[in-house]
């Protein structure tokens, strides 16, 4: 706790610098290294952003930049930004709508990113809105071909035809965010396409193609990052492959040394674990892995749901039949199109 009150003083201090250096600085770009840089967008690409601030310009790589806080912005939108951290998709989007009248050319563009995105996280807990999402992403790249959110918005492209099984359409997206510039983002993308593979049932082909990534160096936050992702995907063809307690072997030593910041990583790796301990017959660990998921990252919707369905049937085998009918009753209440709700109910 001393430690994080000690980084928000810094990040304080370092916020008034910035301000009284850059006075008239319009635009704050938020990056994943260092503190937020005051000053003007004077353009993009989609391998970087240029930042004047004074008599200077300075180039911030796109796969450094978590957001932008862009000039004349209203003030709700960082509300509906946590929104959308927060899992609460549908009010995310009204109020990002909301900030697309009267916004300015840059916000737009961003905006439409944000809509596009917050539409597939609301679509993974409901099939039926992934076309949809898909068109809006689709768009957006389309239409903003050099835009400094175009390698994300290609991963969730691909992301989002992994979920509809079009693997052609998947390997395709995540082959341009494997040819991009940097390398956390090509190791990102040679998961995804592990993933490709296991979903196919090529378990061999993804097990090895995820233990290749996990032998490569990493050395930055996102490097080390695709590293526990690897970790995570090898478990899941240890899963696959009938062998539990290495999977979960290899899940604990992940959870232990991924960031608490990556959420839906560790939501799905206390699904697995859950998973694997429900294949061994261990239903009280099951339970307590799933409840991490309940407690702790409800943001992820999808992987929410699922958790809820397993304890919703846990939670009678420990004698607590009334919890089990709570967690029906809230996964049939949040996530009434889900398929785990559709299990729920039988059909």
């Amino acid at each position: 706790m001393k430690r994080s009150i000690c980084f928000s003083l810094m990040s304080l201090a370092g916020l008034l610098l910035l301000a009284t250096t850059s006075a008239n600085a319009a635009d704050t770009v938020y990056t994943y290294t260092g503190s937020p840089q005051l000053g003007d967008v004077g353009g993009y690409t989609k391998t970087e952003l240029s930042l004047k601030r004074g008599s200077k310009t300075e180039k911030i790589p796109a796969n450094d930049i978590e957001r932008v806080r862009w000039d004349g912005e209203p003030p709700q939108l960082n509300i509906a930004r946590n929104q959308e951290q927060n899992g609460n998709y549908t009010a995310a989007l009204e109020e990002y709508k909301k900030a697309q009248a009267g916004a300015s050319e840059n916000l737009k563009k961003d905006l439409l990113f944000m809509i596009a995105r917050a539409n597939l996280k609301k679509a993974q807990s409901n099939p039926a809105e992934l076309d949809a999402a898909i068109k809006m992403l689709d768009d957006f790249i389309k239409g903003n071909p050099d835009h400094f959110r175009y390698y994300p918005a290609e991963k969730l492209l691909g992301e989002a035809y992994l979920a509809k099984k079009d693997f052609v359409n998947a390997n395709s997206a995540f082959g341009k965010v494997e040819r991009s510039p940097w390398k956390n983002y090509q190791m990102d993308a040679k998961n995804m396409k592990a993933r490709v593979l296991l979903a196919q049932g090529n378990t061999k082909g993804a097990l090895d193609a995820f233990n290749a990534v996990a032998k490569m160096d990493g050395k930055t936050e996102g490097e080390l990052a695709s590293k526990r992702a690897a970790q995570l995907g090898s478990a899941l063809c240890l899963e696959k492959e009938g062998k539990p307690q290495e999977a979960i072997k290899l899940l604990d030593d992940m959870i232990k040394n991924v960031s608490s910041q990556q959420k839906a990583l560790l939501a799905e790796a206390y699904i697995k674990k859950g998973d694997c301990y429900q294949a061994m017959g261990e239903s009280k660990e099951a339970l307590i892995a799933y409840l991490h998921v309940d407690v702790l990252f409800p943001s992820e919707p999808a992987l929410h749901a699922e958790a809820l369905y397993h304890l919703s049937n846990l939670w009678g085998k420990v004698q607590q039949q009334e919890r089990g009918a709570e967690a029906r009753a809230v996964l049939k209440q949040q996530y009434p199109e889900s398929e785990w709700a559709q299990k729920a109910s039988g059909s």
